[in-house]
């Protein structure tokens, strides 16, 4: 991606409003730098959702929500409600938060069931990322959580939620890269602050970003600069 410019960034990059804090003024906030940005989609808690959608009715900017955000510690049963309760809601897009406490603990035939379960609830009808926190997780961990990703039948990894404050590292993509294949997405998302961490993550695997939303509508502005 050399040199990165202002659409094509754009349309890998996901913004958000997903903090306790955010209320009605940040999701209207959101949407409007969605909409002047053409970000690929914009991502609110569960309950900001009805509030979203009708704001980026008829754009290419997708509403997404979380579910089992930010621990994944929740019950399966409470992911599957939630699950299906976006959808009603109109969301586009749900990032799943793996449960990280099952893969810590090595049980990682229950942690792809969980995961399982959140897909079959959802049945294919919005694409679902499935978040495994890599600053919780070594090397050894992160491979099992992408492995139990994968068998949960995945199509999309992101590496975490944001709130632990890691930066993903293309050592972090290149790991989910080898277990995930070439075909699948991965979402890199925590402490991307630079075009160069954007470069680099990109020859190491990722297809796609989670970017705060003023740093995000700052690389775009960087990236149509060196596009020039």
């Amino acid at each position: 991606m050399s040199p990165v410019d202002l659409t094509s960034l754009a349309r890998m990059v996901d913004i958000s409003a997903v903090q306790a804090q955010h209320g009605r003024a940040d999701v209207e906030e959101l949407a409007r730098h969605a909409l002047a940005g053409d970000f690929v989609a914009a991502h609110v808690l569960p309950s900001w959702v009805p509030v979203l959608r009708p704001l980026l009715a008829g754009s290419r900017t997708n509403t997404g929500s979380p579910v089992g955000f930010p621990s994944g510690g929740t019950a399966t049963e409470v992911k599957t409600t939630e699950a299906r309760w976006l959808l009603d809601a109109g969301v586009q897009e749900m990032d799943v938060v793996m449960n990280v406490g099952l893969v810590r603990s090595g049980e990682l035939a229950a942690a792809t069931r969980d995961v399982a379960a959140v897909l079959e609830a959802v049945g294919g009808r919005v694409p679902v990322k499935v978040i495994l926190e890599v600053g919780l997780l070594d090397e050894r961990q992160l491979r099992d959580a992408a492995r139990a990703a994968v068998d949960a039948g995945a199509e999309s990894l992101k590496t975490g939620t944001g709130w632990q404050g890691v930066a993903t590292t293309p050592a972090h993509v290149r790991v989910i890269r080898e277990v995930a294949g070439p075909d699948r997405e991965i979402k890199a998302s925590g402490g991307i602050r630079s075009l160069e961490q954007v470069r680099a993550l990109l020859a190491s695997g990722a297809t796609r970003f989670g970017i705060n939303t003023a740093h995000a509508v700052r690389l775009v502005s960087e990236a149509r600069e060196a596009s020039r």
